[in-house]
């Protein structure tokens, strides 16, 4: 029976030349330490070197921690995952030694790499750029973890790198209970198989279809050819008609090029004037308001200021509004000669495309009717139609079997099923809900999960019911990596006594050695006896020591060559 089982959890901080070693067993372990000893630290520690991001951890013990390594046992296999920072690494326990499996930066190869080792098969898709892959651990283990500071409020949302993947709370939702397993997985994954290579079909079958309706419509068009010579002749009479219409189409382009250069002479003449009326304005403007002499605002020199001069400078701001009259006139009509030459540019330009066209179908043409006329006019068209049943045949087999696998998967997510599951993991919340003293009527799941609509000490109790109760329904459902339970429970400084109370008797459900489940608290449970491990953390600050350091750097030391060979092994394969 496959089971996964954490064996031994080693954290290594280089900084300060200590480590911490802590062994686990199946059935209940309780880890014992008060507030601030890194019982939440350590537990965390678990899921970081699996993959998932807590969303809280200490800053302090992120800084301080070099190495994370967690021994696990699969099914008979034993295994031990090293994380450094972004790095991860996977070892399978062969004989006395570790052999490396893979080692890399790359999440989804890590991830990728654990999910073969525990036989899961759950396509995701990115909702970024849709690419697919297969779960990934924080998903895969979302359910497995009760998390101190965020666990208690929400089910099953403890961790952070999940919300990139498309739908990632009901899929997993209905993968973890079950409701769809690896075979629907595998259906899908068969089903996108069968509509890719459909799909292909189809566009290869558009391809044909669209070939041969072109050489029926060549074959038509032989029918009104008298000859090669005729359709050469009708080509070379195209391009001098061509090569006229470009003449004229040039001198068109030179004439609206001289139009252009008008416009824009004028343009700036029509500017000049403009700001000459207004500087004349102002002239008028200053000289009514002198006497028969006026004295230059700007070099002070005196000019005469009778009525003869006054009557001067208005009759050269008429001459200023005659000439922008006529200026703007001239603009206009050439703007409207160039708008008509622009016209016969572009009727030119059409027809133009028109003849090139033409003379491309003639050529194209006179292509089809030499190679049909040479090599045998229907042997190709033929062949294509033949290749267009057989496309035909394959499509509607990939259709008949996309839809035998429709059947099935409609199968798989039958009602009868989806009822039954739920009946049993409500059978598991009503005995959860007993030991902590929480109403049946409590009980209630949307998408498989137990709807959080309480306030108070109820909604941690909700939490607590559910998770638990889906770890003891999933540990007698099936051979499956969700037999394991971490519980965190939250800071029990101001926490209700009789909650904690009812929920540390509810442990006596967690003593089977058939899974495992670990539970860190700041007080006795009552089960320490009962307990198949207990580890008390005493000193504040202060979990990692020194005492196995040395021997915990000497098997890094082991499992890092391990790794390098495989790299240098895999360098050498790839080059």
């Amino acid at each position: 029976m496959k089971r996964l089982t954490i064996k031994k959890l080693i954290v290594i901080s280089q900084i300060e030349s200590r480590s911490l070693e802590l062994p686990f067993k199946n059935g209940l372990n309780i880890i014992l330490g008060g507030n601030k000893t890194g019982k939440s630290s350590i537990i965390k520690s678990i899921f970081t070197t699996l993959g998932c991001e807590c969303k809280r951890i200490e800053s302090d013990w992120k800084k301080l921690i070099s190495y994370y390594l967690l021994f696990f046992k699969y099914g008979e296999k034993l295994f031990c995952i090293v994380r450094k920072g972004k790095r991860f690494q996977i070892f399978e326990n062969t004989g006395d030694a570790y052999s490396c499996i893979i080692e890399t930066e790359i999440f989804h190869e890590y991830s990728n790499c654990l999910m073969d080792i525990l036989g899961i098969k759950m396509p995701c898709v990115s909702s970024k750029d849709g690419k697919q892959f297969n779960v990934t651990p924080p998903l895969l283990f979302r359910f497995q973890y009760i998390d101190q500071d965020e666990g208690w409020g929400k089910i099953a949302d403890s961790f952070n790198n999940v919300a990139y993947i498309k739908d990632w709370k009901p899929n997993t939702n209905k993968y973890v209970c079950g409701y769809l397993d690896d075979t629907y997985y595998e259906l899908q994954a068969q089903k996108a198989e069968y509509i890719l290579k459909r799909d292909d079909k189809k566009k290869e079958f558009n391809y044909n279809q669209n070939f041969v309706s072109q050489i029926t419509s060549t074959l038509t068009q032989f029918e009104n050819i008298e000859s090669v010579e005729d359709v050469i002749t009708k080509i070379e009479s195209l391009l001098i008609e061509a090569e006229n219409l470009r003449k004229i189409q040039f001198s068109y382009s030179v004439d609206m090029s001289v139009l252009e250069n008008d416009i824009y002479i004028n343009q700036n003449k029509l500017n000049i004037v403009k700001h000459n009326v207004e500087e004349t304005k102002k002239d008028i403007e200053f000289a009514m308001t002198q006497k028969d002499e006026l004295v230059c605002p700007i070099c002070g020199t005196i000019y005469s200021n009778r009525l003869e001069e006054q009557l001067n400078i208005t009759s050269d701001y008429a001459h200023c509004e005659k000439l922008i009259t006529e200026l703007k006139n001239s603009i206009s009509t050439t703007i409207e000669e160039l708008k008509n030459l622009k016209e016969k540019y572009n009727i030119v330009s059409l027809k133009i495309q028109s003849i090139e066209q033409k003379i491309s179908n003639s050529q194209e043409l006179l292509s089809y009717s030499s190679f049909y006329k040479n090599k045998g006019q229907y042997e190709i068209y033929e062949s294509c139609n033949l290749q267009l049943e057989v496309l035909q045949q394959e499509i509607n087999s990939y259709i008949s079997k996309i839809a035998i696998i429709d059947d099935k998967i409609n199968e798989k997510k039958s009602k009868e099923r989806s009822k039954d599951i739920r009946e049993n993991i409500k059978k598991y919340c009503r005995i959860l809900a007993d030991a902590i003293n929480l109403p049946k009527t409590f009980i209630k799941l949307k998408d498989f999960v137990q709807i959080i609509n309480r306030t108070g000490s109820e909604t941690p109790r909700l939490v607590y019911m559910y998770q638990s109760a889906l770890y003891l329904y999933n540990l007698y459902r099936a051979n499956s990596p969700f037999n394991f339970f971490v519980i965190d429970t939250p800071n029990q400084q101001g926490q209700d006594a009789e909650n904690l109370g009812s929920i540390f008797k509810s442990l006596e459900l967690f003593l089977s050695d058939d899974g495992q489940v670990i539970v860190g608290t700041e007080r006795e449970t009552g089960l320490e006896q009962k307990a198949n491990n207990v580890i008390r953390l005493t000193e504040k600050r202060r979990c990692l020591n020194n005492i196995n350091y040395n021997e915990h750097l000497e098997l890094l030391k082991k499992l890092q060559k391990s790794a390098a060979n495989w790299v240098s092994a895999n360098h050498k394969k790839f080059n």
